[in-house]
């Protein structure tokens, strides 16, 4: 079972512009399984996935697993037109999504037909989709828009599509939105609302009239500058190990767990749930997610009611000693797990520090206070980091850590 893909899916254009008889979830589904599958496609007849790497991979958050299932189910069933586009001169095809499902316990064996195998090992002609912008989505219509914007990524436009195809491509039935006006209204803005709203691609749509009604569409787009959303969903992608020990040791939600990881540093998160696992190895704590949580959001020490955070004057931004005599481990009367921390038996972080600790020491004073500069502005960029930084500065170790990485990746 290979549970490691890349983010990167390449997809036969002809199997990018199917009839699109699936939900937005089954689409997402279809394409994680083409990703697993994709490096054995031509040794192997079947193929297997941890359902709940699946859930973790579509950002499935209902406790509902018998509906993911039978979304799997489905596709069994569900036979589509490929190549609507002719992009392929020289295929066209049907068939089933899957041609076989398995599930036993927590582990789903699935196999394509050999049509579909042939097509999906190694195309010509193909789109290369980004799977960690599936999280984006809402509607199936603006998801299939920009699989077929980034199967003509290279001209910018898409082929002259008559209204009966683009029907077919988003699954529209015959009784569905007859006049073009709804079918505006309810399919087209809002898939290209979606993709504007992503900040993703500007776009412009051409109509082609006969007699003043509309027989085909066309489709011109550009790039804009990419929005932070797609970044901070691409860092919960590149951390699947670490938001599945969320979930599984430290018992967070899946929602949680992905919050987690677009809020706070990696490195503070991993150093955080270390010191959180002496703890409960100590059998001291009542409530594991609750504690993580709150561990992660007040820097390594839970709040009470009768507690308050000391707030820095600006004064005290000043004293440049702290930083200069990088004292931060002499803090022995400290009582939030900075002892543990920085533990002599915790190598990695001893050594992390210890080169940090060297080059800002051979800093000189206004080179350090610029050094820090560039950090702030280039690091503290969310809401919630920039108010924590306003009230702790560098005296909080999420920010010590960060600081620390920052200046080893110099």
């Amino acid at each position: 079972m290979n549970n490691t893909i890349n983010d990167n899916l390449i997809k036969n254009s002809a199997v990018v512009a199917i009839s699109n008889k699936i939900s937005l979830l089954q689409r997402k589904i279809f394409n994680f399984l083409i990703a697993f599958a994709y490096v054995d496609l031509q040794t192997k007849e079947s193929f297997s996935v941890d359902i709940k790497y699946l859930k973790l991979l579509v950002w499935f958050n209902s406790k509902n697993l018998s509906y993911l299932k039978e979304s799997l189910r489905e596709l069994l069933s569900t036979v589509v037109e490929f190549n609507l586009l002719w992009k392929d001169k020289e295929s066209w095809s049907a068939t089933t999504l899957l041609s076989s499902v398995e599930f036993h316990e927590w582990l789903c064996t699935y196999s394509f037909s050999p049509v579909l195998r042939k097509k999906l090992h190694q195309p010509n002609i193909y789109a290369k989709i980004k799977l960690s912008m599936m999280k984006l989505f809402s509607s199936k219509y603006s998801l299939c828009l920009y699989e077929i914007f980034i199967d003509y990524h290279n001209i910018w436009q898409t082929p002259i599509i008559p209204l009966n195809d683009f029907r077919k491509l988003m699954w529209i039935e015959k009784h569905q939105y007859v006049e073009f006006k709804r079918l505006s209204l309810r399919v087209i803005k809002p898939a290209i609302d979606e993709l504007s709203s992503i900040g993703w691609y500007k776009v412009k749509l051409d109509y082609i009239k006969q007699n003043r009604k509309v027989i085909a569409l066309k489709f011109y787009f550009t790039e804009v500058a990419k929005a932070k959303k797609p970044i901070q969903e691409m860092k919960v992608f590149n951390n699947l190990d670490l938001q599945n020990k969320l979930v599984k040791d430290f018992w967070l939600s899946l929602r949680d767990s992905q919050k987690i990881i677009k809020i706070y540093p990696i490195p503070y998160i991993k150093e955080s749930l270390w010191i959180i696992k002496q703890k409960i190895s100590q059998k001291v704590v009542k409530n594991i997610p609750a504690y993580t949580i709150t561990v992660l959001k007040n820097d390594y020490t839970p709040v009470t009611n009768k507690q308050k955070k000391p707030i820095l004057s600006s004064s005290k931004k000043d004293e440049w000693q702290k930083c200069t005599n990088w004292n931060w481990l002499e803090d022995t009367k400290s009582t939030t797990g900075l002892n543990l921390l920085h533990n002599a038996k915790h190598n990695n972080v001893s050594k992390v520090q210890k080169k940090a600790q060297k080059y800002f020491s051979s800093l000189c004073e206004k080179e350090q206070k610029s050094l820090i500069k560039k950090f702030e502005d280039e690091k503290i960029t969310s809401d919630i980091l920039k108010t924590l930084y306003k009230r702790e500065w560098l005296n909080s170790t999420i920010f010590k850590v960060m600081f620390e990485n920052y200046i080893n990746l110099k």
